[in-house]
């Protein structure tokens, strides 16, 4: 043996048989769906059990309780995720949980004004100021990702807890890796809107410039990541742009952005870059042709490489129609892509932010004209649940349209507060609502109600919508409108930007998981469907939840029944091909 190897040995027994300083500060776990807050009373300590299928994301938070004085500089590692036979998934990603103050609540809610956790900070950046209380609770968010490779089986894995005078504490957790996989690329399809100006303003670059420069392209690729490994997919890539002068299009360049978005990040659709005045002047008029060569040109790229179907169109202009001359803009932009389909030979499907059913029949319909039609969750209840629905949403699926839905505000549906006695205060069954200060399974139900009518996709207006006045990394009040405030509307991914933090770069919230994992749960219920279990699903989720009107707070028995699915899925795709029977000659 060598003299480094000897000494590499000797100073490994040495740190071996060093004990460690036992910590003085209360140490707990809990499941990644528990909000925890900064005063309540630490919960027994329990060995945390996760359950997860390759190329899934689980995670549990580890709660450090004591002094400000003791929790200032904490830090958490983590080992290696072990099984049998030597098997190892990476060391977990951990966060530490940044508090922000809801100062008014958001309409209607049942949770009260306060401290929130939400954004997830790397542990590399500044940390926040804890405030001077007696006792106090910083969470810790440990993110566990199961490659795709990885043999099911049993894993154990260990969270070191360090504290700034150097005692330390292990939290052990297991890990089931089921036998099966989640499809590589979401069952969810979405379209998440964030514009490159806002990020280059947020982050101190120049949003009025003509493009983005390298760094501000190296910083939107990183938000676009972010929001893919989460499940869903941006509107629209930057980089799949025009020529902003010309309006022509570099399809060799263009092709290859969209296969590393498509084909590498695995997002699940993608928006064509078209608005009402660019990169034409006048589309439907002077332009029409060049236009419609242009976004046909545009789909056909991505049928090089069949994804053609993950391609759709959205105008910001379009959005939400509410009147009958909204309604005509419509009908006009659907028959020019129309127009455009006949010519060129590919299918150019257009998304509008509107349930089939208009609220008020002068303005006529948009059938023919819209593709895929994304109504708000109150409207699907309207349409789909109420007494006096009309159920168009699923005439429109029985014709080959599809439907989505979407989040905004607080909008609890007219006829829903009617049927309820126009409660004050809400805290289930009502159309989901995806404020910071509402009950986080408002974030987790909805694959669950989807379900229930067919609806394959969903839609949000902003991932880092706040106004001038507002800190977001203090302040959760978003979104205002009137005198009501709407906590964490059209906000899920906080910019740290240079000047404050150091560098630039998106940090993920509590919420973006939650989302993360209704995603995942919507990849169950697709899987279990394809395989002949949806009745079986159904049947687990009526337990808590009958639609987007009728629901339970009941946040245990959703993921009970998640687990069950989980077993039956892993069970049915097990199983061997059943015997082939000869015929008899």
């Amino acid at each position: 043996m060598n003299c480094s190897r000897l000494i590499q040995l000797s100073l490994s027994a040495v740190l071996l048989a060093a004990p460690w300083k036992a910590c003085a500060v209360g140490v707990w776990t809990v499941d990644a769906m528990t909000r925890v807050f900064r005063e309540q009373p630490a919960r027994p300590r329990v060995t945390p059990q996760l359950l997860a299928a390759r190329g899934e994301w689980e995670a549990f938070q580890v709660v450090l309780t004591g002094t400000p004085q003791e929790l200032a500089g904490a830090k958490l590692t983590a080992s290696p995720i072990t099984g049998q036979k030597g098997r190892r998934i990476a060391p977990p990603t951990i966060f530490r949980e940044h508090y922000v103050r809801v100062s008014i609540s958001s309409p209607q809610t049942s949770l009260p004004a306060g401290d929130y956790p939400d954004a997830l900070v790397p542990q590399d950046l500044p940390e926040q100021v804890l405030p001077s209380l007696p006792q106090l609770n910083q969470p810790f968010w440990v993110d566990v990702f199961v490659p795709y490779a990885t043999p099911p089986g049993i894993y154990t894995g260990e969270v070191w807890v360090t504290l700034r005078g150097g005692s330390r504490e292990t939290v052990a957790y297991d890990l089931e890796v089921l036998p099966f996989d989640l499809p590589v690329t979401p069952s969810l399809r979405s379209s998440f809107w964030l514009g490159w100006r806002r990020v280059a303003e947020v982050h101190g670059f120049d949003r009025n410039a003509g493009s983005p420069d390298s760094k501000l392209a190296r910083l939107l690729d990183a938000y676009e990541s972010m929001l893919a490994q989460h499940r869903f997919s941006i509107d629209q890539v930057r980089q799949s742009f025009p020529d902003a002068a010309t309006g022509k299009l570099d399809a060799k360049a263009v092709e290859l952005v969209l296969r590393r978005h498509l084909l590498h990040r695995h997002a699940a659709a993608i928006g064509l870059p078209i608005f009402p005045d660019w990169p034409f002047p006048d589309p439907l008029g002077r332009d029409r042709k060049a236009a419609q060569r242009y976004v046909a040109d545009w789909m056909k790229i991505l049928h090089r490489f069949r994804s053609g179907n993950r391609g759709y169109i959205a105008l910001g202009d379009l959005d939400e129609p509410n009147d009958a001359a909204a309604y005509e803009r419509v009908r006009k932009w659907g028959a020019f892509f129309n127009e455009a389909e006949k010519k060129h030979g590919v299918r150019l499907p257009l998304m509008i932010t509107e349930q089939p059913t208009p609220d008020d029949p002068s303005w006529g319909s948009l059938v023919g004209a819209a593709d895929i039609w994304v109504p708000h969750f109150s409207a699907v209840y309207e349409d789909m649940e109420h007494p006096q629905g009309q159920r168009n949403i699923a005439k429109r699926l029985a014709a080959g349209d599809e439907v989505w839905t979407y989040a905004a505000l607080v909008q609890l549906s007219e006829p829903w507060k009617e049927l309820h006695g126009h409660p004050q205060v809400v805290t289930e069954g009502h159309p989901p609502v995806w404020m910071t200060d509402y009950p986080a399974i408002n974030h987790r139900i909805l694959p669950w109600l989807m379900q229930f009518h067919g609806l394959t996709g969903l839609a949000y207006w902003d991932l880092l919508y706040y106004p001038p006045d507002v800190d977001p990394w203090a302040d959760a009040g978003t979104f205002r409108g009137g005198e009501e405030t709407f906590n964490g509307d059209g906000f899920y991914i906080y910019p740290a930007t240079r000047s404050r933090h150091g560098r630039d770069a998106p940090v993920a919230s509590i919420r973006l998981k939650w989302l993360r994992a209704a995603a995942q749960d919507f990849d169950y219920l697709t899987l279990a469907a394809k395989a002949g279990l949806r009745e079986p699903a159904l049947q687990l989720t009526r337990v808590f939840a009958r639609g987007f009107g009728d629901w339970k707070d009941d946040m245990p028995a959703l993921l009970a029944a998640r687990e069950q699915l989980a077993r039956q899925l892993a069970d049915r795709l097990n199983r061997p091909p059943a015997a082939k029977t000869l015929p008899k000659s």
